[in-house]
């Protein structure tokens, strides 16, 4: 009888816990904006004319110019392409300016992973002569 009781006791404890922060998981925020919004000010930020990097919610990514830009959507004359591609907001996930030059494969590079991979390179070149250096007998 007293575990039945302390059962209950139990259930009912952690039910007003939870109901309490019911709430909480209901209500949205009203200050992070939507995904909508992230993309179009990405694209209002790079501006008409400019290169960019379109990535779609898909995983698939365009590249390009934008050529025009609307309330709902954005246009793209595709480099790859060779063509004019227009992109609902709600479609796109990310929107980076610039694209790179193409790399093993045929698949375009990021410009800032370039970057990253010359200083790696250029680092390990270094470290390689100073150890050479540091060994080399007189």
């Amino acid at each position: 009888m007293k575990l039945l009781r302390y059962f209950q006791i139990a259930t009912i404890t952690f039910a007003l816990a939870l109901g309490n922060n019911a709430t909480a998981f209901c209500q949205s925020s009203q200050n992070v904006p939507s995904q909508v919004q992230k993309v179009k000010d990405q694209v209002q930020k790079v501006g008409i004319l400019e290169d960019v990097t379109v990535i779609l919610l898909t995983g698939k990514e365009y590249y390009g110019s934008i050529s025009k830009i609307e309330p709902d959507s954005f246009e793209i004359a595709e480099v790859d392409l060779k063509q004019k591609m227009a992109f609902d907001y709600k479609d796109v996930m990310k929107v980076r300016k610039g694209y790179g030059g193409r790399g093993f494969g045929g698949k375009r590079v990021n410009p800032r992973h370039n970057l990253i991979a010359g200083i790696a390179v250029v680092g390990g070149l270094i470290t390689l002569v100073a150890v050479a250096v540091a060994t080399a007998k007189d």
